[in-house]
C-alpha cells in the first residue's frame, strides 16, 4: 500500500464491484500501464483478484481488500493518543 492510488483503485472496486482494467485507470486518471502494474501489486498482496474476458481483464476486490480499507478507515477516525 506504498502509494495512494492503489488504495483509490481499491476503494473504487470495492463501490463498484468490477471493472476493467481501462475503467480504473479512466476512473483513477492514470495511463493504462500504471493501472496494470497497481493492479499487479495489488494481486501479489491478495487485495484483488484478476478475470480475463477475451483482451479485457477485470479487477475485483477480495475480503482481505474489504478488512484493509475498515482498518484504514478506523485509523483514520481514531483520535490520536
Amino acid at each position: 500500500m506504498s502509494n495512494h492510488r492503489r488504495i483509490e483503485m481499491i476503494r473504487l472496486l470495492q463501490a463498484r464491484g468490477s471493472l476493467c482494467v481501462n475503467e480504473v485507470a479512466h476512473e483513477c486518471r492514470i495511463d493504462v500501464a500504471t493501472a496494470s502494474e497497481h493492479a499487479k501489486k495489488l494481486h501479489e498482496a491478495g487485495l484483488i483478484k484478476k478475470r480475463a474476458e477475451g483482451r479485457k481483464v477485470h479487477l475485483h476486490p477480495t475480503r482481505r481488500a474489504a478488512t484493509l480499507l475498515d482498518t484504514i478507515d478506523l485509523l483514520w477516525e481514531s483520535p490520536a493518543d
